[in-house]
C-alpha cells in the first residue's frame, strides 16, 4: 500500500481537503488561511480597598510611635519603653494580617482568572506564621 502526500496532484480528493491515516482515512477540511489571532490581556489585580496600602500606613504609624515612645522612655519611663516595643511588633503584626487579607484576595482573583495561585497561597501562610510570631512577642514585651 502507498499513500501519497495531499499536496500531490494525482489526488482525487477535492482542494481544501486532507486525508489522514492509513486503512480507515479521515479527511479533515481545510481552515482559512486569512484568520486573525486576537491576543487578550488577562486584567491586572486592582483590589478596592487595597489591605496592603492599608499595612504598610499601619507599619508606618507603628514604627513612629515606636519610636516616639522610645524618646520619652529615654527619660526614665518604663511603660513607656515596654509600649514602644509592644507596639513595634505589634504594627508589624497587624500589617503582616493585613497582608495576609491581601493575598486572599488575589487567591480568589486568581482562581477566577484561571491563574497559578501557588505563590500567594504560600505569601498568605507566611504572613500568618509571621503575624503569630509577632503579635506574641509584642504581648511578651508588654507583660515582661
Amino acid at each position: 500500500m502507498q499513500t501519497q502526500p495531499p499536496w500531490s496532484s494525482e489526488s482525487n480528493q477535492p482542494a481544501g481537503q486532507v486525508v489522514v491515516g492509513g486503512a480507515q482515512p479521515q479527511i479533515l477540511t481545510g481552515q482559512p488561511t486569512n484568520q486573525q489571532i486576537i491576543y487578550v490581556q488577562a486584567p491586572s489585580f486592582k483590589p478596592n480597598p487595597n489591605y496592603r496600602h492599608i499595612s504598610y500606613i499601619v507599619l508606618g504609624l507603628g514604627i513612629v510611635f515606636s519610636l516616639l515612645l522610645s524618646i520619652i522612655s529615654g527619660t526614665g519611663s518604663e511603660i513607656a519603653y515596654r509600649l514602644g516595643n509592644s507596639m513595634c511588633c505589634g504594627a508589624i503584626g497587624v500589617a503582616c494580617i493585613l497582608d495576609a487579607m491581601y493575598y486572599n484576595d488575589k487567591t480568589n482573583w486568581q482562581k477566577q482568572t484561571g491563574s497559578d495561585t501557588a505563590s500567594s497561597t504560600i505569601g498568605m501562610i507566611a504572613d500568618i506564621v509571621f503575624a503569630i510570631a509577632c503579635l506574641g512577642m509584642a504581648l511578651l514585651f508588654f507583660v515582661m
